[in-house]
């Protein structure tokens, strides 16, 4: 739909909406079963007998099967039409559009007048300036006067994602975060949905939002609209967007983001506790110079963990980071066992190569977080500490 719309609102020639065949690919992402088509070769535009295009140019013609077929849908034409609307607002605002062809002029202007071999004259591409900036006028005001674009769809504002920790605090593994929106319309409010994935590429679900005092959206009625989502592993990154229904006849939608699908709101879900925890981070070396060398006799920073067992425990898989967006940053490699009661260290120090326990990131002598999780994202223990001198380790007691 933003294809087909994008192509008519800038008049493309040589597209799909005009010829029906010319200057694009088709795509099938076999991730999403969808077909995305490619466009190319966007040279014809915005040309002057094309300043009458409607937003349903070609679309009564059944040779134009992706207009005709889709268009008729009521859902998808309503669909079409939020995201036709915000390509007026965004992508030709003539304010906007203007400017940018002055930049490009002042960009490239010294060379089209000293170019020996132009295929038009410097007149037309000193002309043709204003030829662009009236196209962009009058064929968005063309688009605007049409009635089912001028259509007013309700305003959908403040989305908010509400966990636990707060709003906008990214909610804890199998946390249910709520979403709400605050929806106004002078044509009375349809229906409300929150479509969400949980990948960051990929299909949405979708879901009702409800404005009856019971999803996490204030009192009843009160213009504030509320939906749970469901909880998520830690680590599980999540978009999702609102839409909003008018209660007239056409059913004109509202978007936010506008740009969803593509433009959205994002979260990701971060670790639990896992409660009581055998192994704990005992004590670190942030700044080495002259105190232990690892095998190959280098003064690295070190992490020290530490078994409160009576019984070996083995670790492996478990993650070690000092990254928050990340706590999954270094697994512990498979086979590492720290003895009861005993200790294991690990070389911060991004040298890899050099042996098993030398992790992928290094301590920051200025302070930093650093986490423990186990195998299933869960927090096992933290520890964040602030500016250390040089060879000073710090030491947790107990």
């Amino acid at each position: 739909l933003w294809f087909l719309a994008t192509e008519i609102a800038f008049s493309d020639d040589d597209s799909y909406v005009y010829k029906g065949k010319m200057d694009y690919y088709l795509y099938w992402d076999p991730e999403t079963g969808r077909i995305t088509p490619l466009e190319f070769d966007g040279n014809s535009v915005m040309k002057t007998n094309a300043v009458n295009w409607g937003p349903f140019y070609n679309a009564n013609k059944v040779n134009y099967p992706l207009l005709n077929r889709l268009l008729a849908v009521p859902s998808i034409r309503q669909r079409y039409l939020a995201h036709f609307r915000t390509l007026l607002a965004d992508e030709m605002n003539p304010t906007e559009v203007n400017a940018l062809i002055d930049q490009y002029d002042a960009l490239i202007n010294a060379e089209v007048q000293a170019d020996p071999k132009k295929l038009y004259t410097y007149t037309q591409y000193g002309s043709e300036k204003q030829v662009l900036k009236n196209f962009v006028q009058n064929h968005r005001n063309a688009l605007m006067n049409n009635t089912e674009m001028s259509a007013v769809g309700p305003v959908v504002a403040n989305a908010v994602l509400h966990s636990a920790g707060g709003t906008w605090v990214n909610p804890v593994a199998n946390e249910t975060p709520a979403v709400t929106a605050t929806i106004t319309s002078t044509n009375g409010i349809a229906a409300v949905h929150l479509y969400y994935s949980d990948a960051l590429y990929g299909n949405f679900t979708k879901i009702e939002m409800l404005d009856d005092g019971q999803h996490n959206d204030g009192a009843s009625n009160d213009g504030v609209f509320g939906a749970q989502l469901p909880g998520f592993a830690a680590g599980t990154e999540v978009r999702f967007y609102v839409e909003a229904k008018s209660n007239n006849t056409a059913g004109t939608l509202t978007y936010l983001p506008p740009g969803a699908e593509h433009d959205v709101f994002y979260f990701k879900v971060s670790p639990a506790w896992a409660g009581n925890s055998s192994v704990v981070i005992n004590e670190i070396l942030a700044s080495n110079e002259n105190a232990e060398t690892d095998e190959a006799g280098e003064h690295e920073d070190w992490v020290e963990l530490y078994n409160l067992s009576n019984q070996p425990l083995d670790v492996s898989g478990y993650f070690l980071s000092d990254n928050p967006a990340n706590p999954a940053k270094w697994p512990i490699p498979a086979g590492t066992v720290i003895p009861a009661n005993g200790y294991l260290i690990v070389w911060a120090d991004e040298d890899q190569d050099q042996g098993p326990l030398h992790s992928n990131f290094k301590l920051s002598v200025g302070g930093e977080t650093l986490m423990l999780l186990d195998t299933a994202q869960n927090f096992l223990d933290t520890l964040t500490f602030g500016q250390l001198e040089v060879d000073m380790g710090y030491a947790r007691v107990p």
